[in-house]
């Protein structure tokens, strides 16, 4: 697959994760293939425009927004084998399973990571593929196991097992893909050239969490036939999604709309208009008035006594 084709594959699932977002409201939760079957510490799941306590056991819809808090560990695991360990200060976006036109016994997970720290293991279904995006990059699997952690001046993957395929994505695209065997750890450093060295640095694994270190069996069967529903909180605030509404602008122009209902409260309006620099995108749903097309003149009116033919 040339580089090329990795960059529309990128527009793309941003595409699908966008289209996700908007029909959220309309998918049914029977038709979830994620659960969280492992939560220690706190935890909020962002859905449409309300934030929830996450529990244990709740099944995530598609377009569900995962944030952990500070020393928080959260298993989401899938129905095809595949899981997602989540570290502390985590934002993630649960996408959805599709089917592959090759093959139905095979499908392509699709997710994004904004930042924290994610363990992500492919499940064993023939066939299965997943996409994982971040601000900075994508990473292309099937059956490995990789950490991605997204720091705020650097951003590393260090695959545990198997093979991934990495694509850098900068201001000027997508980079040549970049292919990473087990025990292999790339970093990457704002806006600096990366680097892959053959193992990881003993910093990096001195800050991973102990759930990312044990080996934990699977839980999903506890769940199977219990159907638990996340704790309403409230409508969400500004500061619940800052860091979604200021990430790179393919993803936070596909919010809007998600989102755009919560302009009506003061506070958030607020918010929004002291941060529009940070979010253009959200200028005409806070001033409509300017994006209106101006008025024709009407013909200037024939005087009177004019013969008009």
């Amino acid at each position: 697959m040339s580089w090329v084709t990795e960059g529309a594959v990128y527009i793309k699932l941003i595409s699908r994760l966008a289209y996700l977002c908007l029909a959220l409201p309309l998918v049914a939760l029977a038709q979830s293939t994620a659960t969280v079957t492992i939560l220690e510490g706190e935890a909020a799941l962002l859905r449409g425009t309300t934030r929830y306590v996450l529990l244990e056991g709740v099944r995530l819809a598609p377009g569900d927004i995962v944030q952990t808090g500070d020393k928080t560990f959260a298993r989401v695991e899938f129905a095809d084998g595949s899981r997602a360990d989540l570290g502390g200060k985590t934002r993630f976006l649960n996408a959805v399973a599709r089917l592959s036109r090759r093959a139905k016994a095979g499908g392509t997970s699709d997710h994004f990571l904004l930042s924290g720290l994610m363990k992500f293991s492919g499940g064993k279904s023939a066939n299965a593929s997943y996409r994982y995006a971040t601000p900075q990059f994508t990473v292309a699997t099937s059956e490995s196991v990789a950490v991605v952690q997204l720091a705020e001046t650097e951003a590393s993957v260090f695959v545990e097992s198997g093979e991934v395929r990495l694509v850098e994505i900068g201001p000027k695209g997508a980079s040549a893909p970049q292919r990473l065997n087990g025990g292999e750890f790339y970093t990457r450093r704002n806006t600096q050239k990366s680097a892959i060295a053959p193992r990881p640095s003993q910093t990096f694994i001195g800050a991973l969490p102990r759930g990312f270190l044990d080996t934990i069996p699977s839980r999903l069967s506890r769940f199977k036939d219990r159907e638990i529903a996340p704790k309403r909180a409230e409508e969400i605030i500004y500061t619940d999604i800052e860091p979604w509404l200021k990430t790179n602008r393919d993803v936070r122009r596909h919010l809007v709309q998600r989102w755009r209902s919560r302009a009506s409260d003061p506070a958030f309006r607020s918010a929004l208009i002291a941060n529009l620099k940070d979010h253009p995108e959200w200028d005409p749903i806070l001033f409509p008035e300017k994006y209106k097309p101006k008025e024709e003149k009407a013909p200037a009116a024939a005087p009177k006594g004019a013969d008009v033919r």
